[in-house]
């Protein structure tokens, strides 16, 4: 199984990580608290996210491992867990933690986790970090795709401004279909490996 690129990497995750769907939920949160502490607290609950990222990285690693579970698997499980990950960007559900936000300010819950480093992309983290052989090149992924998120959130008031809630939906929507269809080729070479590993009838 060829390993991926950094260019992949980083696209993926930065994709999962959905900031810009992020705006809304992150700007209704801090609402009540001053313009200069807003940016405290989102550098706060980034590196926060940016923490539970890098143990799942390596803890994937370690479970993987201990489980001998093969490339063939891990890609088609890739594939799957960013179909899923898509989907719930494309359409919203009613258990969607950004429907249910608390009033008080945020620690941890909900922005850290699960609004950036939810359950599909702490899932991806593992899984990448099983098919990717170079720990510098999986960990570059992880620091790009988070900055560019942290910078997306911390300027989220002027983004905001500048796109308003249609073009912020409308980014989130194209960032979902773009999700999918890697998703898809990811699953698509899974299964593809898979065939190659059946004996000739």
């Amino acid at each position: 199984m060829e390993d991926l690129s950094l260019f992949s990497i980083t696209l993926v995750l930065f994709l999962i990580m959905d900031p810009l769907g992020n705006i809304a939920p992150f700007r209704e949160m801090l609402k009540k608290i001053e313009p200069q502490k807003q940016k405290q607290v989102i550098l706060r609950e980034m590196l926060i996210a940016l923490f539970a990222i890098l143990v799942f990285n390596f803890l994937g690693e370690v479970i993987f491992e201990y489980l001998q579970v093969t490339g063939t698997t891990v890609q088609i499980s890739s594939g799957i867990i960013l179909f899923l990950g898509a989907l719930k960007i494309l359409f919203s559900s009613r258990d969607n933690p950004r429907s249910n936000l608390p009033q008080e300010e945020p620690f941890i819950i909900p922005l850290a986790i699960p609004l950036v480093a939810g359950p599909s992309l702490l899932a991806t983290v593992m899984l990448y970090a099983e098919m990717q052989t170079s720990i510098p090149l999986m960990l570059g992924g992880i620091f790009i795709a988070w900055g560019l998120a942290s910078t997306i959130l911390l300027f989220s008031n002027r983004l905001h401004a500048l796109l308003g809630n249609s073009g912020l939906i409308a980014c989130e929507k194209l960032m979902g279909m773009v999700l999918i269809l890697l998703a898809i080729q990811r699953f698509l070479e899974g299964v593809e490996n898979f065939i190659k590993t059946l004996p000739p009838a």
